[in-house]
């Protein structure tokens, strides 16, 4: 189990008793917008409650305050072992600096704890406020992939977008790699 402290958040494992904090922003148009998914249902977010819960690679932002769990943050690995991280946070929670500080917060532990030596990150060109995230975080621009699919619409039909691929070294390192995700 993983748990991550920050001035105001506390990032760690799902439990059940999320459920109603993470259904409030997962089922949100808002949210999926630039997501791989749309609106889940309850049925959807329990079952990736019950998924998620023990992987340590899987986390909320939990308020340190109140306990609200305001977001969720993680990584994953692709095939060739690239580190990616991902966030969605609920709404009611933006401008606040919420997601600067998790995301710091994870990265420093994919780099310092988990001995990773670069973090990348992904998202929709037009998704402004997630690309702004990942360059407040430190990540760099590495370049622009056309004609990604990420999910169908109402109808079934791909939508296709562009999407920015960033990169951020772990400091002490000089791999200057260019993956090829």
């Amino acid at each position: 189990m993983v748990t991550i402290e920050t001035k105001r958040l506390q990032l760690r494992n799902y439990k059940t008793t999320d459920f109603d904090d993470v259904f409030a922003y997962l089922s949100s148009e808002e949210v999926s917008r630039y997501e791989d998914f749309d609106p889940m249902s309850a049925e959807q977010v329990q079952t990736l409650i019950d998924e998620w819960k023990t992987m340590d690679n899987r986390l909320v932002a939990e308020l340190k305050s109140d306990g609200t769990v305001i977001g969720s943050i993680g990584y994953w690995t692709d095939d060739e072992g690239h580190h990616c991280i991902d966030y969605d946070f609920n709404p009611a929670f933006y401008g606040n600096g919420y997601a600067t500080e998790a995301g710091k917060a994870l990265v420093a532990h994919l780099f310092y704890t988990l001995n990773v030596p670069a973090v990348y990150g992904d998202c929709d060109v037009e998704n402004t406020a997630s690309w702004k995230l990942l360059e407040r975080l430190g990540f760099q621009r590495m370049r622009q992939l056309d004609g990604q699919f990420y999910k169908n619409d109402t109808d079934g039909n791909p939508i296709i977008i562009k999407t920015y691929l960033y990169g951020l070294e772990r400091p002490d390192t000089k791999t200057h790699q260019n993956p090829s995700i």
